[in-house]
C-alpha cells in the first residue's frame, strides 16, 4: 500500500520486524525529536517481516498513520534482512533519506532542517549519522576508531572510508548516494557489511564519497538500541555471526 505526495522532502526508509511495542518507541521518539516540524514532507518506506507478535497487518498501518500522512509498506512471507533493506532504498525517490531501523530512541532533539543545510554545504558528503557514542573535545569515538572534529561535523578520515564510513544507525543519507546504492546491494549478503568490502561495485560507489557524524564536541550519545531487551524475552537472535546475519531465527 502506498500513499504519497509530490512534495516529499524525506523518505524514512525503515526495516522492521512485528514488534509494535518497540516500533511505537521509536516512532514517538524520533516523530517528537526531529520529524514533527516537517512531518507533511515525509513519507514512511518499511518493510516489515514476519518475526514477532502475532499482530494483523491493518494494526501495523494504524501505527504508522498515526505519525505519517505519507507511507508505504511492505510485508514479505519470508524475512531476509538484505532483502528488506535493499527493497526500502530501491523505493526512495526523495531528495533527502532518513534511514531508520526500528529498533533506535533518539534521547534529544535535533534539528532536521540545519543538517540538510549542512550536508548541502557539502555536496560530496553523503551521510550524517547520530553519534551512538560519547564525543570528547576533538574527536569522537567510533566503535575503535576515531573521527576528528571539523568545525562542522565529525569527520570520517579518508582512510576510514572502507572501515567505517557507512554504518547502518540513524542517518541522514542523499537521497542521490541511494539511489547509486540501492542497486549494487547483493539480497545474499548482509547488506550493511557489504558498504565495507565483498561487494567490488557497491564498495567502488562508497569510497567516491565523504561521511561524517552529527553531533558537537564533548557532548553525549544522541541514540539508544531498545531492540536488545524484546529480542531477549521473546528468544529472538540473529542467525550464524550477528555481524554478517541476513535473517532471525528462535531460540529454545
Amino acid at each position: 500500500m502506498e500513499y504519497k505526495s509530490p512534495e516529499i522532502l524525506i523518505d524514512i526508509t525503515m526495516t522492521a520486524v512485528r514488534r509494535p511495542d518497540i516500533l511505537k518507541r521509536t516512532l514517538n521518539s524520533f516523530f517528537r525529536n526531529i520529524f514533527a516540524p516537517i512531518i507533511d514532507r515525509c513519507r514512511l518506506v518499511v518493510n516489515i517481516d514476519p518475526i514477532g507478535d502475532d499482530i494483523a497487518s491493518h494494526e501495523l498501518c494504524k501505527i504508522f498513520s498515526a505519525y505519517f500522512k505519507h507511507y508505504m509498506v511492505n510485508m514479505p512471507m519470508e524475512s531476509s534482512f538484505p532483502r528488506a533493506f535493499r527493497w526500502t532504498w530501491t523505493r526512495s525517490d526523495a531528495p533527502w533519506v532518513f534511514h531508520l531501523e526500528d529498533d533506535w530512541e533518539l534521547m534529544e532533539s535535533i534539528d532536521i532542517k540545519f543538517m540538510i543545510e549542512m550536508m548541502e554545504k557539502f555536496p560530496q558528503l553523503a551521510s550524517l549519522r547520530l553519534p551512538f557514542f560519547h564525543s570528547a573535545a576533538t574527536t569522537m569515538k567510533n566503535w575503535n576508531l576515531f573521527f576528528p572534529w571539523n568545525g562542522f561535523y565529525f569527520e570520517c578520515p579518508p582512510n576510514l572510508r572502507k572501515t567505517a564510513g557507512f554504518a547502518g544507525h540513524p542517518s541522514l543519507i542523499r537521497g542521490e548516494y541511494v539511489k547509486r546504492c540501492a542497486p549494487l546491494i547483493d539480497i545474499k549478503l548482509n547488506p550493511e557489511k557489504q558498504f565495507h568490502g565483498g561487494n567490488e561495485p557497491l564498495l567502488n560507489e562508497v569510497m567516491r564519497w565523504e561521511y561524517g557524524v552529527w553531533g558537537k564536541p564533548n557532548s553525549q550519545r544522541m541514540i539508544k538500541d531498545i531492540g536488545i531487551e524484546w529480542r531477549n524475552a521473546n528468544r529472538f537472535q540473529k542467525k550464524g555471526s550477528k555481524a554478517f546475519f541476513t535473517e532471525w531465527e528462535k531460540t529454545s
